[in-house]
């Protein structure tokens, strides 16, 4: 598929996958910094539209400019904005340009190119970048279409693939268990033992769900009070645990304990205490805090962080498997974007455009008597050729490449040229 001439899309970006963290952090963009960047470069006529990505894993800057200096015009504005090597950054960086910066795109919309195959919240993250660029006023029609397009190719991707439903976490694969075992959590009591980033995870998993009051046990009592308070729950004393265990549906544990805080004969008087209602242990630490023979007690489901992994293992092939389904979903859309976006070129449309007048004059010498019809041609073809000519003159003389693509994009809505 042809590109025009005018539409120079390009795309500058530092990723995981060529940038380490400390170029990545240093590359990286704040909301506000988003909308200072674009207008920067708009005013500067560094890009004449502009779209910045920027997560922790990357941060890309989509550019539609007048001339090819753009790669590196943006390199030295990245350097001087956060006072940065030049050399460093053009080092760790890559460039796509046309098709291959459409497609790249596309790409990370759909969850392909993340650090997580089909990780889903980089979907929303697309999504956000568009609606900063709109606010600084750097998108037109290309970049709208082009990250419109590439929002809804996601979206496909979501709904039409299994690749981001299958959890790969051992803190969400965790939940789901839970889910399988008691359906409803939010009737159930969940125990939360060290209020670390696994425990703290599944915690506001939970939460989310419909979990109230979770209860925390932390050996440090501060940061226990501190993570209760921020979900709703309560903070319980670390020499409280043995009283607390009874009480709960789902234990999760992720400390740095040694040795097993929790054993059988505990979870067995648990039991006795519960009249044998089911308990589910899940255990994310390492070593262990649930003493592995937990699970020969009756009614009650204990899994390892070994057991997990295996089914994170499990789970990350089964999105792999769905590669291939995204890969051509994402292609389907990316062909309906270059479609349009070939449609916009200057010289096809002036072409089309006058075609388009001279089918309506053909039209309306058809109702003319046969004796005028010659006569009143050529007064009809004096009138487009004058009227066509002054905006046809403009729309090829305009130097800016976004305002030129505006307008061929009007004129080809306005005059219905792209009718089937």
């Amino acid at each position: 598929m042809s590109i025009p001439q005018e539409a120079r899309l390009a795309l500058l970006g530092w990723s995981f996958r060529g940038a380490g963290i400390s170029v990545r952090e240093r590359v990286a963009f704040t909301a506000a910094e988003i909308r200072e960047a674009l207008t920067h470069l708009l005013e500067r006529g560094v890009i004449s539209e502009g779209v910045i990505v920027s997560t922790c894993h990357r941060s890309e800057i989509y550019s539609l400019a007048a001339d090819e200096g753009a790669r590196s015009q943006l390199t030295r504005f990245v350097s001087e904005w956060r006072g940065l090597d030049q050399a460093e950054l053009e080092g760790a960086c890559f460039y796509r340009a046309g098709e291959d910066a459409a497609r790249h795109l596309f790409r990370v919309a759909a969850g392909l190119d993340s650090l997580a195959l089909g990780e889903s919240e980089v979907l929303g993250q697309v999504r956000q970048a568009l609606t900063l660029a709109r606010e600084s006023g750097s998108t037109r029609a290309v970049m709208h279409r082009l990250f419109d397009s590439a929002v809804a190719a996601g979206k496909r991707v979501r709904a039409e693939t299994e690749i981001a439903r299958h959890p790969l976490s051992v803190s969400s694969i965790g939940f789901e268990l839970a889910m399988k075992v008691f359906g409803d959590l939010s009737r159930r009591n969940l125990l939360v033992i060290g209020a670390g980033e696994s425990g703290s995870l599944f915690a506001r998993h939970a939460v989310e769900a419909g979990v109230r009051n979770p209860v925390i046990v932390n050996r440090t009592a501060a940061r226990a009070e501190e993570l209760a308070a921020s979900l709703k729950g309560r903070a319980a004393a670390w020499e409280a645990l043995a009283g607390e265990i009874p009480l709960a549906d789902v234990v999760v544990s992720a400390t740095a304990s040694p040795e097993p805080l929790v054993s059988r004969a505990a979870v067995e008087a648990a039991m006795r205490e519960r009249r044998g209602r089911p308990m589910l242990f899940l255990d994310l630490a390492v070593p262990r805090d649930i003493a592995p023979d937990v699970s020969q007690v009756y009614n009650v489901y204990s899994y390892s962080i070994d057991d997990l992994e295996e089914v994170a293992k499990e789970n990350c092939a089964r999105r792999a498997r769905e590669v291939p389904i995204a890969e051509r979903i994402v292609e389907e859309e990316l062909g309906n974007y270059l479609a349009w976006l070939g449609n916009l070129s200057v010289v096809p449309t002036v072409v089309e455009w006058r075609r388009r007048f001279e089918e309506m004059r053909d039209l309306e010498l058809e109702r003319a008597p046969a004796a005028e019809r010659e006569r009143l041609g050529r007064l009809l073809d004096a009138f487009s050729a004058r009227l066509l000519h002054e905006p046809m003159k403009r729309l090829k003389e305009e130097d800016d490449p976004a305002r030129k693509l505006d307008r061929v994009e009007a004129i080809r809505h306005l005059f219905n040229l792209d009718r089937k």
